[in-house]
């Protein structure tokens, strides 16, 4: 039976885009719940089917909605390359901005800024949307609208932080004009199809920028990291989860925060806090663990982090770039040839090695996680994902942990702020993660993932 949003919201698969609580605000609201991750809740008055339909035809998570494939082929038709990793492309590069500061004040190599930028100067858009660190009705991140007068790098670096669009598309149904968005995966998902049914928005989103996501965060993980640095929840003003260290790998990922008196705490690496290691999947949405996009297939273009062997020593960061969209392939072959970018053209395959994690935990991990729940008789949503794929013992273990550390971080974060005792949190998520480590676990058996990982993004 096709899961309908009311499905969704019962089996907490919500992420919180806050597209049916702005296409229905009598049916739909949408709200932090205990643990500081937003997610839509049902009005208690009944809703007819015709409107629970609407909504689910919208929601990213839902059966009805159209798929990334679906999707891809309308939007993109005359786009002919497909990877089955990627979806549709036109090129794919690797590299940084050369141009001014967007590479030093960019999460990695500054092409998401530098791009919205281009656009605005070039006149093919009135309005770039773009999250920034900006604290605002008590959360620390948001979307803010940008002009060509406005300074495009003041956009947060990464969001590590729940986020809604439904403000957004409040502005832009009430202010017309021509649009670029910078999304998530799921974002542009639930944004495309809502298009579909919404000729104004249709009419004004030109653009969607993809962000290639990992996973989303509660707020959990701001508060976790803050406290560890030194600043208790309660007085957390703003943090920053990707400032660049000097001579440090790419992926050393500095975090400062700041306090309600504009203090900053000093600046360390993410992977000397507790959380750090992003495969442990603390203070994860599950709805992340049930998405198969891996770089954003419909948005038309795709910027993430170049997660390469041979880029790793660069501590200023590179971009990975996936182009679906003929006019930003354009901007893009201009800037390079003016001197502004320093992109190389790569195939699909170096873009899959640039992001072999998030490959496997989103086919071969999904695929586990879909067939427990078959077997249990849960409902969870329809995915291009083939649930009897052959899976190593050793790698459904590390797929069982990951589900058992997202969910416990949850509850022993909210504990430990209850009892005021950050040390609480500590000791209890860290006996957690050492069941990622088994003593068994030998080098032979190390080595068969390794192959397995390198088979899978080939």
């Amino acid at each position: 039976m096709k899961g309908s949003i009311k499905d969704v919201i019962e089996n907490d698969y919500c992420i919180g885009c806050g597209i049916c609580a702005f296409h229905n605000k009598n049916a739909f609201s949408v709200q932090l719940d205990k643990y500081g991750m937003l997610k839509a809740n049902m009005s208690e008055n009944e809703i007819s089917d015709e409107k629970l339909t609407e909504a689910s035809e919208l929601c990213p998570f839902s059966d009805y909605i159209q798929n990334e494939d679906s999707i891809s082929e309308k939007i993109f038709k005359n786009v002919e390359n497909k990877d089955p990793y990627l979806g549709k492309y036109i090129q794919n590069y690797v590299g940084y901005v050369k141009e001014g500061d967007y590479r030093k004040k960019g999460s990695s190599g500054g092409m998401g800024k530098w791009l919205l930028n281009q656009l605005l100067i070039n006149d093919e858009i009135d309005y770039a949307i773009q999250v920034v660190n900006e604290k605002v009705k008590g959360k620390l991140y948001t979307y803010q609208v940008f002009t060509k007068n406005d300074d495009m790098l003041k956009g947060a670096k990464s969001a590590y932080y729940p986020i809604s669009l439904e403000d957004t598309l409040n502005f832009i149904i009430n202010n017309e004009g021509r649009y670029a968005v910078t999304t998530v995966p799921c974002f542009s998902k639930a944004l495309r199809n809502f298009a579909e049914k919404n000729s104004i928005l249709k009419e004004r989103v030109k653009f969607t920028i993809g962000i290639i996501c990992g996973h989303l965060k509660s707020t959990g993980y701001a508060e976790s990291f803050a406290w560890q640095l030194g600043v208790e929840p309660q007085n957390l003003q703003g943090i920053e989860f990707r400032d660049k260290i000097p001579g440090k790998k790419a992926n050393e990922k500095g975090v400062f925060a700041v306090d309600v008196h504009n203090k900053k705490t000093e600046v360390v690496s993410s992977k000397a806090l507790v959380g750090g290691n992003w495969g442990h999947n603390m203070f994860k949405y599950k709805a992340c663990d049930y998405c198969d996009d891996i770089v954003g297939e419909t948005t038309d273009v795709s910027i993430g982090d170049a997660w390469l062997k041979e880029m790793m020593d660069d501590d200023q960061g590179n971009n990975v770039v996936v182009v679906r969209n003929s006019l930003i392939e354009k901007i893009i072959a201009k800037g390079i040839s003016e001197g502004k970018l320093h992109l190389e053209t790569v195939s699909p395959d170096v873009i899959n090695m640039s992001q072999a994690g998030g490959i496997r935990h989103r086919r071969e991990g999904l695929a586990y996680r879909l067939k427990q729940k078959s077997k249990k008789g849960l409902w969870a949503p329809e995915k291009r994902v083939d649930m009897n794929l052959k899976i190593p013992k050793s790698r459904e273990k590390i797929y069982k942990v990951r589900e058992e550390v997202r969910d416990a971080s949850h509850e022993i974060f909210l504990e430990a702020k209850r009892k005021n005792d950050l040390n609480y949190f500590k000791e209890n998520i860290l006996k957690e993660t050492k069941k990622f480590h088994p003593s068994s676990m030998s080098a032979k058996i190390l080595q068969k993932i390794k192959v397995k990982i390198v088979k899978l993004i080939k």
